[in-house]
């Protein structure tokens, strides 16, 4: 017999025909979206941080680090978790926890401090998007569950782009600390969208119980399910190749294209555009198309620009390869991303919906942790070249390529189960 808590979660689960309440998209965008602004909105702030707390840029460079980390981690140790707990107290405890780690930041006066607190925050931001994709997974399903994939994947590409901006307008009025303040009212703000718009959409009946071994034999079933962990293994490929390109292309664009800081933010401002826009036309479209077919045209696209850049820069050598061309190609990249990313979202959470948050926690935890180890093979691999940035890239699409047909040729079992109404 369930508890009462249990009772009380289930009950908010349901409105009075039984069927589940609809989160409001406004929260979800608010939890699943604008965390992602915790990760580079002070990025103009660091100098300012490394002389206000007298340390070093490499220990300051590690409270980026940590916060990276801390999303990681957030999504993958989380996610599982809200399969047994529940959802909307798991995200509301998230959301505390951000404004909470917020205000430390704020008032940290030793790098040290700064460091945990972005550990911290990273975690609770990554919490916050793991739960919240689970949310979307236990209330909709098909062609309306991979919209809403859409709309959250969205927002959740502004918030990096903006965040910067964000960052360098405040610096001014209130320095470094401003930014973190301004975060702690953020959180404010995503725990009160989560209070507000976001009931609990897991009954306690379709919990799963248990504990760390529960827990990973959930997560070891979902590895083993081959529609499941084809789409999150290509991802994780994509995601690497893509990472090569977010920790190279600085260095690259201003060594070998001779472009100057403000030319490469126009360059890679015009990147997270084309990447935006190819998620909205991803969006317009998956209710007539279907995420599938969608996902088939927009991994094509950036495959081939990948494979273009690498063309561009093999006819070009020994010269340098001229940027109009590297520019479209990298512009068309992202693009084919924007579309390939909430496609390849919705279908692997389709897939995992038996254990949504598992689910959730593995296809966004595990693309995101590849990307953050791949980033320093830019600097391993001496990448201060088109030709070489070119290369990693199109090393690592051509794997996802050929996992890809692999995946497509095969079958497996069904894990599917928990479909939401809608």
């Amino acid at each position: 017999m369930p508890s009462s808590s249990e009772s009380s979660d289930s009950a908010g689960a349901a409105s009075a025909g039984g069927r589940r309440l609809a989160p409001s998209t406004l929260a979800l965008i608010a939890v699943t979206g604008t965390s992602a602004l915790a990760t580079d909105t002070y990025i103009a702030a660091l100098p300012a941080m490394r002389d206000s707390l007298q340390t070093s840029d490499t220990l300051v460079q590690l409270t980026l680090t940590a916060c990276i980390g801390g999303l990681a981690l957030g999504q993958l140790v989380v996610g599982p978790i809200s399969d047994a707990r529940g959802r909307r107290r798991i995200i509301v405890a998230a959301t505390i926890a951000f404004t909470i780690a917020g205000v430390v930041c704020a008032l940290s006066t030793s790098v040290v401090l700064m460091i945990v607190a972005r550990l911290a925050q990273g975690f609770a931001a990554g919490a916050g998007a793991s739960v919240g994709r689970a949310v979307v997974t236990d209330t909709f399903e098909g062609r309306r569950a991979a919209a809403k994939f859409g709309t959250l994947t969205a927002v959740s590409l502004i918030g990096p782009v903006a965040g910067p901006a964000i960052g360098g307008l405040l610096l001014p009025f209130g320095g470094w600390r401003a930014i973190f303040w301004f975060l702690a009212v953020v959180g404010v703000l995503m725990t009160v969208a989560a209070l507000a718009g976001i009931p609990e959409t897991l009954p306690a009946d379709r919990r799963r119980p248990g504990g760390l071994r529960q827990l990973l034999a959930r997560s070891g079933e979902l590895l083993r399910h081959r529609p499941f962990i084809t789409p999150v293994a290509v991802q994780c490929l994509v995601t690497c190749g893509f990472f090569i390109y977010i920790g190279g292309s600085s260095i690259v664009l201003q060594t070998d294209l001779r472009l100057t800081p403000a030319a490469y933010t126009v360059v890679f401002a015009t990147d997270a555009a084309t990447m935006i826009g190819g998620s909205l036309l991803y969006r317009a479209f998956v209710m007539r198309l279907g995420p599938e077919v969608l996902r088939r045209i927009a991994f094509t696209i950036a495959s081939v620009a990948v494979l273009a850049l690498l063309a561009v820069a093999l006819l070009a050598a020994p010269r340098v390869a001229p940027l109009p061309a590297v520019w479209i190609c990298l512009a068309v990249m992202t693009f084919g991303l924007g579309g390939y990313l909430p496609s390849n979202s919705a279908i692997a959470q389709r897939e995992g919906r038996r254990y949504a948050g598992t689910a959730s926690a593995l296809s966004g935890g595990l693309p995101f942790l590849a990307g953050a180890l791949t980033t320093p093979l830019t600097g391993l691999l001496g990448a201060q070249t088109v030709l070489v940035m070119a290369i990693g890239m199109s090393a690592f699409f051509v794997l996802a390529i050929a996992l890809a047909v692999a995946g497509r040729s095969r079958g497996s079992g069904a894990l599917a189960e928990g479909p939401a109404d809608g």
